[in-house]
């Protein structure tokens, strides 16, 4: 009895002085956090492209005739006529005679005058680039067209310098192209009138037939 009270006790004192045990406490994650991006302007990954500006239509820079081809206008009109019109005119007749031809000069290399031609006569017309080749008193030996077709710009390489290459499809399109053929059309009706190459150089004529002042 006295043995199991002792036992009792001790064990009631050793309880009492052992060291009080704390539970370690369960570990809290860190919750993970994403910041905001400030609002801001998106900047751009790629260069800004200027706007396209059209360039104006470069002047085709014409060659003034000289006296010899003023005079001779009528021989360069009937030889023009052949070869611009031939493609386009089943008279058998010579109608190169009466047909009417406007042109300017785009260059010139010792005997060979490069022009834009521009020829029509009654129910039919055509354009296109010439070269009309010299002697020496300034007569007419040849001319030599680039026909349309196909092989046209085969023939403007072959018959043109790259300067003047540049001025033939400068020509098609432009406004003063337009402008020959409203001269040609009032020469229609006016057969005597020269071509604008040639006015453009001669004195203006009164209608009373005297020079202008």
């Amino acid at each position: 009895m006295k043995k199991t009270l002792f036992i009792t006790v001790l064990t009631t004192v050793l309880v009492a002085c052992a060291p009080a045990t704390t539970p370690v406490p369960t570990e809290t994650p860190i919750p993970t956090f994403t910041p905001v991006p400030p609002t801001s302007t998106p900047t751009l990954d790629f260069a800004l492209v200027p706007a396209t500006i059209m360039p104006t239509q470069t002047p085709i820079p014409f060659i003034t005739p000289d006296a010899i081809q003023v005079e001779r206008w009528k021989e360069y009109q009937a030889e023009l006529a052949k070869l611009v019109l031939a493609n386009h005119s089943s008279q058998k007749f010579p109608f190169y005679k009466t047909a009417l031809c406007e042109w300017d000069i785009l260059g010139r290399s010792n005997q060979e005058v490069y022009v834009w031609a521009e020829c029509t006569f009654p129910g039919t017309s055509g354009r296109g680039p010439a070269v009309i080749y010299l002697e020496v008193n300034g007569s007419i030996r040849d001319v030599k067209y680039a026909f349309p077709g196909p092989s046209r710009d085969v023939t403007i390489s072959r018959l043109f310098p790259e300067d003047i290459q540049a001025k033939i499809y400068a020509y098609f399109s432009s406004a003063w192209s337009k402008e020959l053929g409203r001269h040609l059309t009032y020469r229609l009706t006016h057969p005597e009138e020269p071509p604008l190459i040639v006015l453009s150089v001669i004195p203006a004529i009164t209608p009373t037939g005297n020079l202008a002042p």
